[in-house]
């Protein structure tokens, strides 16, 4: 294990913008929804797994840039997954972070592990880890509110939605029927009425279903995937005119 781990460059000119995969494997729930909390405000793709059976597949068919993978799981233990990660030829470039308590710290670096986590996992040691082995974009800038006419296509066919929300990222679709989360689609996206809509690769992140109660609008919050230099500029440029002028044009 070497403790010298290459940064990431900046993405070459005309490319696509690459969204980090991250696995994360636990078979207790509710620490894998507090990494996903952790990651909430980010543009990477989370795909998660209970199964230490399952992980080899997973990562086989998504090649996930990260792994953070609990030592404790079991059939096969972590420590033994870990080990198989890093005896295939194919897999072992895949930065793998075992989580586990200290006295295990030993057994893990055996293991061949690229680095360390220890139970309870705070925020900040976590995304440190994450940053160390991916690019980590933050969500923070451009979000507007926007009531945009979009299309997707589902198993019933061609829907057309509006939008809550728009940021570089990602959007918020207002429909009853939200896909699932994890579904891959392809946003037809309008923006200003000078400018072609624009076809974007999305996954669902986040789906509301209508409730009762009504306290929130329902619909799926989508992110935006491997966007393209002018998908980006088009964006940004309806964000900026938003944002310094009258809404006009949409």
């Amino acid at each position: 294990m070497s403790d010298l781990t290459p940064e990431p460059g900046p993405p070459k000119a005309g490319a696509p913008e690459k969204i980090a995969c991250i696995l994360l494997v636990d078979d207790v729930r509710r620490y894998v929804e507090l990494l996903k909390n952790y990651l909430r405000r980010t543009s990477c793709r989370i795909i998660t797994e209970s199964r230490g059976e399952e992980t080899l597949a997973v990562c086989r068919r998504e090649k996930p840039d990260l792994v953070f993978l609990d030592a404790s799981i079991d059939d096969p233990g972590g420590i033994d997954l870990c080990r198989s990660l890093k005896s295939d030829p194919i897999l072992r470039a895949i930065p793998v972070v075992l989580v586990a308590p200290r006295e295990m710290s030993e057994q893990c670096r055996e293991a061949g592990c690229d680095d360390l986590l220890s139970k309870p996992v705070a925020q900040d040691e976590f995304l440190a880890r994450v940053r160390r082995f991916v690019e980590l974009r933050e969500r923070e800038e451009g979000r507007i509110p926007a009531s945009l006419r979009l299309r997707y296509r589902s198993r019933s066919g061609e829907v057309t939605a509006y939008t809550k929300d728009l940021s570089p990222h990602g959007t918020f679709i207002k429909t009853t029927a939200p896909l699932a989360v994890g579904a891959r689609l392809k946003v037809t996206l309008h923006l200003l009425k000078k400018d072609s809509p624009i076809t974007l690769n999305a996954e669902v992140m986040r789906v509301v279903r209508p409730a009762a109660d009504g306290h929130l609008l329902p619909g799926m919050g989508v992110r935006f995937l491997e966007v393209t230099p002018s998908e980006r500029r088009a964006l940004e440029r309806f964000i900026n005119e938003r944002l310094s002028g009258p809404r006009t044009g949409s």
